[in-house]
């Protein structure tokens, strides 16, 4: 089974494992499958045909913005910075509020949002929904040096400087 893990993170510098968290439907797919039955009228987990349907939502404004904020931080290479912790687990609460927990099914959320609260010592967080891929914080293997390099840090990317962009002159895809 795969896990979801926290990862803490210092832009340019270093990343580093914080927590990992059993089974990886617990992140991700959680959201997907919420953010679709509620915002595209798909049935439930349907959204695993039809996932490039729900990339675009938090671009739309009809959808709460803690919502929208939630979903971005399921994607790639993002980053929630240390002076927005607070932010994303105001944002992960609301969102539960929204989406009450399933207690049929695992749910990684209120964990995720804990972690936010405490206020970790580390630049910025990041997720890494699923250990069957790698881990997207790692960079790329070095098989010379049988290690792994420095990632592009040019890669990763503030969710919440991209959501206050939206909709702006500073607009930028992701």
């Amino acid at each position: 089974m795969s896990n979801s893990t926290v990862i803490a993170v210092w832009p340019g510098e270093k990343s580093e494992e914080m927590e990992e968290l059993s089974n990886g439907w617990g992140s991700g797919p959680v959201i997907w499958n919420d953010m679709a039955v509620r915002y595209l009228g798909m049935a439930r987990n349907a959204y695993n045909w039809e996932i490039d349907k729900i990339w675009p939502l938090p671009k739309r404004k009809d959808i709460p913005e803690h919502n929208r904020a939630v979903l971005a931080m399921t994607y790639d290479n993002m980053i929630v910075m240390r002076e927005d912790y607070s932010r994303a687990a105001k944002c992960i609460r609301l969102y539960l509020q929204d989406f009450p927990v399933d207690e049929r099914y695992v749910n990684h959320w209120p964990r995720i949002a804990e972690i936010f609260e405490g206020n970790p010592d580390c630049a910025a967080i990041g997720l890494w929904l699923t250990s069957v891929c790698e881990n997207p914080f790692a960079g790329e293997w070095n098989e010379e040096a049988d290690q792994y390099d420095q990632p592009d840090w040019s890669k990763y990317w503030n969710v919440f400087e991209w959501l206050d962009c939206l909709g702006t002159d500073k607009d930028q895809s992701i």
